[in-house]
């Protein structure tokens, strides 16, 4: 993970999925290992990544950064490479927000569990985002939309508006998200068969 606000946010995330996606409710997300900063993930990648799989309960790796302003396909295959160069033997899965982490709270804005993410960021009902949620900076338009006084602050408000995304309706509107999601049930599956595999899988 990347961000201040991953820590508590994403294993909260990944419960979810595991429990009302998938319904697999024996699988433990453990803390997340941090690197404080995405060019720290990017710069010291295989640090992380022998870190994390050195832990006695690690049995898979689900590494998640936003792609930011690059492309989320080249960056992610960038990444694989660098994974199936240290031949672990552990399965590894990346996955990257498109264009952030946030854009699955806009993406999930006009869904009946999103009237909560309104409230908490007091977002007025008239306020919405029609277009493709990962063609804009999802936390710049939440905090333009965001009344005066109010700010977005990761730490706190990461985890709590994780809790409240509308699963399936964001899965529709957010490729990124959807990709999460499989990217859990491919980790799963390789954990269950012993395979150390690498994905997503890339040609070329």
């Amino acid at each position: 993970m990347e961000g201040p606000g991953d820590s508590e946010a994403t294993p909260l995330l990944l419960r979810r999925i595991l429990w009302e996606g998938l319904s697999k409710y024996d699988i433990t997300v453990e803390n997340p290992k941090s690197a404080r900063g995405k060019k720290n993930l990017i710069k010291d990648y295989e640090k992380f990544l022998r870190y994390a799989s050195i832990e006695p309960s690690c049995a898979g790796i689900l590494v998640l950064l936003d792609a930011d302003d690059e492309c989320p396909v080249e960056e992610a295959s960038n990444l694989v490479k660098r994974t199936k160069d240290l031949n672990l033997a552990k399965a590894v899965t990346i996955v990257e927000a498109n264009s952030e982490y946030e854009t699955w709270f806009l993406a999930s804005l006009d869904s009946d569990q999103g009237m909560e993410i309104r409230t908490r960021l007091g977002i007025d009902q008239s306020e919405a985002y029609r277009g493709n949620v990962e063609d804009v900076h999802a936390k710049a338009w939440l905090k333009r939309a965001m009344p005066h006084g109010r700010t977005y602050k990761e730490t706190s408000d990461q985890a709590a508006l994780s809790s409240l995304i509308d699963i399936e309706h964001t899965q529709q509107r957010s490729r990124s998200f959807r990709r999460l999601c499989h990217a859990v049930e491919e980790l799963l599956c390789a954990i269950e068969s012993g395979t150390p595999v690498v994905t997503p899988q890339i040609a070329g």
